[in-house]
C-alpha cells in the first residue's frame, strides 16, 4: 500500500468514525461533503440527503441571517472558531452546535468554499443548566479545540503525530496504556503544562486489525479540554458556595453540619450552632442601595472568617444571616468567646461609598446534644435564641432556652 493510499485510508477512517461533524460547502453555501455517522447523529438524516442543499435550510430560522453573514466572512478568507448556532433535525428538534470554519482554496489561492467541524453541545448545555440554576447567568462558551491526529504503529511501537501538539501528549503513559489494550477508547487525563499549570487532555482512538484480528495500527485524535474542565469546576463551586461572599451556602452548610454531628456523636463531644443576624441591615439597602449592601455583606464575611478556626464552618444562611458551626466545644465559655469575638469584629464602622456605617449583630446559640439532636432543630433553636437577643436590645448573644 502506498503512502498516499495509507494516508487516505487513515483520514477516511477518522472521517467515518468521528463523532464531530466534518463538512464542506461551495461558494453558494451548498453542502459538498458531510461524514455520514455525524450527519445521522446530528440531523437524523443521511448525508446524501443534505448534499447539494443550502446549509441555511437546517439553521434555525431566527439565526439564518446571522449565520449566513458569518460564513460569508469565511468565504472572504476569514477563519471562524467557536461559532455557536442552532440547527434543526429532520423531526424539527433543535440541536445546538459549535462550528469552526476555514476557507477552501484552489492551487491559485482562490476561495472555492468553506470546510470545518461542528460539535454537538446540546447535552452539555442541558447538563450544565441542570447542575445549578445560576449557571444560566453565566455564558458557558464552547471553545472549539484544535484536533491533533495521531497514529500508532504496532510493528515499530511508535506514535506518529500529524502535527506537533502544543502540549506534552503523554507524559504519564495514559495514552500508551489505552492504546495497549487494543480496543476503541475515549479517555481524559491530566498533565503538567510547561508553565506549571494543570492541563487536561482528551484522546479517542480506534484500532485497525488485520484478517487474523491482530491490531496493527491505532489511529485517533487528542485535544486540550482544560477550558472545559475549568468551567465544570466553576459550576461545581457555585453549586455549594454563595456567589456574593464565596462562603459555603445552605446546601454545603447542611452537609457540614451533618458531618459535625456524626463526628460529635462518635467522639461523645459537643458542638454549637451560632446564627448571626445583622442589626439594622435593612437600612443600608434602603438608604444606599443593594450594591452598597452587597459590599457590606462581603466585608462582614471577611471579618467573620477571622473569628473561626479551620475546623469550624462559616456559611451564609441567606440575606443578612450567617451561621457558624463550632466543633469540639468543651464548655459554654468556648461559645461565649467566639460570640464576643464576632461582636468585636463587627464593632468597627463599615465604610461604603464614602459613608461610615455602624452595624451590630444579634447572635443565637444552640448546643448539641443538650438543645437538639439534629441539624434542622439546632438551626431552629439558634434562630429562636437570636430573636430573643434582638428583643433584649440587639448587638448581643443568647443561648437557646435562657
Amino acid at each position: 500500500m502506498s503512502g498516499s493510499e495509507d494516508e487516505l485510508r487513515l483520514y477516511r477512517t477518522v472521517l467515518e468514525t468521528s463523532g464531530e461533524l466534518i463538512w464542506s460547502f461551495d461558494r453558494e453555501g451548498r453542502w459538498t461533503s458531510l461524514n455520514p455517522l455525524a450527519a445521522r447523529r446530528i440531523y437524523g438524516r443521511e448525508a446524501a440527503e443534505l448534499l447539494g442543499q443550502p446549509f441555511t435550510e437546517v439553521v434555525a430560522r431566527e439565526l439564518r441571517e446571522r449565520d449566513h453573514a458569518v460564513f460569508r466572512r469565511v468565504l472572504e478568507g476569514e477563519h471562524v472558531f467557536d461559532h455557536e448556532t442552532r440547527h434543526l433535525r429532520s423531526d424539527g428538534a433543535p440541536v445546538d452546535l459549535s462550528f469552526s470554519a476555514v476557507p477552501l482554496r484552489d492551487a491559485e489561492g482562490r476561495v472555492l468554499g468553506a470546510a470545518g467541524t461542528a460539535r454537538d453541545i446540546t447535552e452539555r448545555k442541558r447538563a450544565a443548566a441542570a447542575l445549578h440554576e445560576t449557571v444560566e447567568k453565566l455564558r458557558l462558551a464552547v471553545e472549539a479545540a484544535d484536533l491533533y491526529y495521531w497514529e500508532w504503529d504496532a510493528e515499530t511501537d511508535r506514535l506518529h503525530w500529524g502535527r506537533a501538539p502544543s502540549f506534552a501528549p503523554d507524559p504519564d503513559g495514559s495514552l500508551r496504556a489505552a492504546i495497549a489494550r487494543g480496543e476503541p477508547f475515549e479517555i481524559e487525563y491530566r498533565v503538567a503544562a510547561p508553565d506549571a499549570r494543570s492541563q487536561w487532555l482528551a484522546a479517542r482512538g480506534v484500532p485497525m486489525s488485520d484478517a487474523a484480528g491482530r491490531v496493527y495500527r491505532m489511529i485517533g485524535v487528542s485535544q486540550d479540554i482544560s477550558a472545559r474542565k475549568a468551567r465544570e469546576e466553576a459550576v461545581r463551586f457555585l453549586a455549594y458556595h454563595d456567589s456574593l461572599t464565596g462562603l459555603p451556602n445552605r446546601r454545603l452548610l447542611d452537609d457540614r453540619l451533618a458531618q459535625a454531628i456524626h463526628l460529635a456523636q462518635r467522639r461523645h463531644r459537643k458542638l454549637a450552632v451560632m446564627l448571626i443576624d445583622l442589626d439594622d441591615f435593612k437600612q443600608v439597602n434602603d438608604s444606599l442601595g443593594h450594591r452598597a449592601g452587597d459590599a457590606v455583606l462581603r466585608e462582614v464575611a471577611q471579618r467573620l472568617a477571622l473569628c473561626v478556626r479551620k475546623a469550624d464552618t462559616l456559611a451564609r444562611h441567606g440575606g443578612d444571616e450567617f451561621v457558624i458551626v463550632v466543633s469540639d466545644v468543651q464548655a459554654e465559655a468556648d461559645c461565649q468567646l467566639v460570640a464576643e469575638k464576632v461582636l468585636r469584629s463587627l464593632a468597627p464602622q463599615f465604610r461604603v461609598e464614602g459613608r461610615a456605617l455602624a452595624l451590630g449583630a444579634s447572635i443565637g446559640i444552640s448546643l448539641f446534644p443538650s438543645d437538639a439532636g439534629d441539624g434542622d432543630a439546632l438551626l431552629r433553636n439558634a434562630d429562636a435564641a437570636m430573636y430573643r437577643a434582638k428583643q433584649l436590645g440587639r448587638n448581643q448573644y443568647r443561648f437557646y432556652g435562657r
